[in-house]
């Protein structure tokens, strides 16, 4: 029904709807409306970079907060940039996703300062957008409600024909803050209203919902809500249909989304942008009248990602629907199409980055993915659980023989990438038992990684001139082992949930000064990056990445760095080095073996987020995240 809605107020190919008698509703005013709004905040978040530079003396040219936008109205966009949907639709028949994301690596009090700024600009934008679409909208309510009783009856095979739908009078502007932010949970609701506009038009300023109570992410929504009665004079035409629907049902507009400061979720998008795997550019974006005439604005300027980004967000839904996380599957067939959309529409180079960027995502090389696309190569096995989704979710018996059929390169390589993510997260179904413990083998396993580990950076620092070396004071394991075994000693969360990572060397070192992070980041990258000069045993075809920064800390600020590594493109190890002293950083003695240091849950939790940032891979970017929201679930003040 949302879907529904959704397409009357936004379908501008089609003002008078889909049947034969006219219903017709101002969605080209009322799209022009919109993208004006999205034109608004993007305006005024680079005028709120601006002012950031000048009032808090940061450095030049540095943004702290950007703005894109995403979903299916700008894949058109983007995919055919002269096309009907970006130059006459405004995009397409959905409503407008958008995002904002904020620099997680900026001073957290100024990132609160910004997050609050944000708020306030995105609110008044559609505070604004909404008195505007309401001088436009019209009768779109009666018409609404003609054309859902003209098509219920043949939406959802039936199910939709024994309801009515009661548009909200009035629509509300509903604020949610959770606890955290507040110190109390708050949900407040109250009429939105323009005392300038009469009262007719009031009943069409949409509603507003700003939700900062969900996660990852701050969700600011503007549309209108209606509700789903069961028609008194219509029996069920389903048994599943036996009441009232009593959440609202939404006619959106737009949707921005921000990621929480504290979320690994913030941390990815915001490296995807810095690495340039996401790509940004304005496109034009307008909206033609129904006589063909433009309208009095003329088209606008939207921040809109490169079909790279759109790839990866497909590529990113389909790994939800292979472990089981995601909500959508019925979209799977959507999904699939998408994908041989942008692979088909590829050059070589394309191609290439495609494969590259599956690859990162499965945790598997370049080669290996590589291979799929030859038709003339057996398959791979299939994995049980993603054939049957494709069985069940994909409509269309055509495009289901294609995609089972391994015959079309698209489809081969995106069932691989499910297969791939379906078989690895089964496999971590092993590593506890039924009563939630950690399996008897787990440890074991940890122990030789732990040896290995230890030998190898022994063998490292011995390279070092004694002087630096003598810099180099302790080491502490930091790996899942460690997580999981201060997580077991909390009574209120269940490890078995939260689960490994699947990287099994981690270790925090610390050191004297800066010097020492300096030289252990150049020698590591020496010894463990196949492709440097003097790299140790190429043969293994490991490469690195790593991230340098620096942690305020109540004493002062340490000089830090975390390198990830990694062996044929999956991720082996993470290293952290740091100039905190035990104070800032203290490390724990295990109870048994006194050679044997743990690092504490707050610099785990920073490994953690850094890590997040420099891996591509799917599951392990999925496990990292439940790890670190355990842990600010007993440390709020991650």
């Amino acid at each position: 029904m949302s879907a529904w809605l959704t397409t009357q107020i936004n379908n501008v190919a089609k003002p008078d709807g889909n049947t034969a008698t006219p219903h017709p509703i101002a969605t080209p005013a009322i799209r022009e409306c919109v993208l004006s709004a999205l034109q608004k905040i993007d305006t005024d978040i680079a005028q709120l970079n601006r002012s950031l530079q000048d009032k808090y003396c940061l450095a030049p040219n540095r943004d702290l907060v950007k703005f894109y936008m995403k979903g299916g109205n700008a894949f058109e966009c983007v995919r055919n940039p002269t096309g009907a949907e970006a130059k006459q639709y405004g995009g397409g028949t959905s409503d407008w996703d958008t995002q904002i994301i904020v620099d997680p690596w900026a001073p957290v009090p100024l990132q609160a300062i910004i997050y609050g700024l944000l708020e306030e600009l995105v609110m008044n934008t559609m505070i604004e957008a909404g008195a505007e679409i309401a001088s436009v909208a019209g009768e779109f309510v009666k018409e609404t409600g003609d054309r859902w009783t003209d098509e219920r009856a043949t939406l959802d095979g039936g199910k939709c024909s024994a309801y009515t739908l009661q548009y909200d009078d009035p629509q509300s502007l509903r604020r949610v803050f959770d606890q955290q932010r507040l110190g109390l949970w708050t949900n407040d609701q109250r009429r939105i209203s323009d005392p300038n506009m009469s009262t007719q038009e009031q009943k069409r300023i949409p509603g507003i919902l700003l939700n900062d109570a969900i996660r990852p992410f701050i969700l600011h929504r503007l549309g209108y809500t209606w509700h789903a009665k069961l028609d008194q004079h219509e029996p069920p035409v389903r048994q599943e249909n036996v009441g009232d629907i009593r959440k609202p049902v939404l006619m959106e507009l737009i949707d921005v989304t921000l990621p929480r400061r504290d979320t690994i979720e913030a941390v990815t998008v915001w490296e995807e942008l810095a690495q340039g795997l996401i790509e940004i550019e304005k496109y034009d974006v307008g909206v033609k009248m129904p006589d063909g005439t433009n309208p009095s604005h003329g088209p606008v300027k939207l921040p809109l990602p490169n079909i790279m980004y759109h790839l990866r967000e497909i590529a990113t839904m389909l790994c939800e629907i292979a472990d089981g996380s995601s909500h959508h599957q019925d979209k799977l067939a959507k999904r699939f199409t998408r994908f041989k959309l942008i692979w088909d529409n590829g050059d070589a180079s394309q191609w290439q980055d495609i494969i590259h960027a599956l690859s990162a995502m499965a945790g598997a090389s370049d080669g290996e993915m590589a291979k799929v696309i030859d038709r003339h190569t057996p398959f791979p096995k299939p994995n049980s659980t993603v054939t049957e989704k494709i069985k069940d979710h994909v409509k269309d018996e055509k495009q289901k023989e294609d995609i089972l059929g391994n015959k079309d390169p698209a489809y081969r390589l995106a069932r691989n990438l499910m297969d791939r993510i379906a078989d690895s997260a089964a496999s971590q179904e092993g590593c506890f038992d039924r009563k939630g413990h950690v399996s008897l083998t787990l440890p074991i396993r940890f122990d030789k990684e732990r040896a290995q580990l230890r030998r190898w950076f022994d063998d490292a620092i011995k390279r070092l001139p004694p002087a630096v070396a003598a810099g180099i004071l302790e080491a502490a394991f930091s790996d899942d082992l460690v997580l999981i075994g201060f997580l077991e000693q909390n009574e209120y969360l269940s490890p078995s949930k939260i689960g490994f990572s699947g990287v099994f060397q981690a270790m925090m070192i610390r050191v004297a000064t800066k010097v020492q992070v300096d030289v252990l980041l150049a020698l590591f990258q020496t010894l463990l990056d196949s492709g440097s000069a003097g790299a140790q045993n190429a043969r293994r075809k490991n490469s690195v990445r790593f991230r340098v920064y620096s942690v305020p800390r109540a004493t002062g600020v340490t000089h830090e760095s975390t390198m990830v590594v990694f062996n044929g493109g999956k991720a082996i190890a993470y290293l952290s080095v740091t100039t905190a002293t035990r104070g800032e950083a203290p490390f724990r003695r295990d109870p048994v073996d006194p050679d044997l240091d743990y690092a504490s849950l707050p610099e785990i939790a920073a490994q953690r987020k850094v890590a997040a940032a420099l891996i591509e891979d799917y599951l392990v970017r999925q496990a990292i995240s439940r790890q670190y929201e355990a842990l600010k679930t007993l440390l709020p003040v991650i």
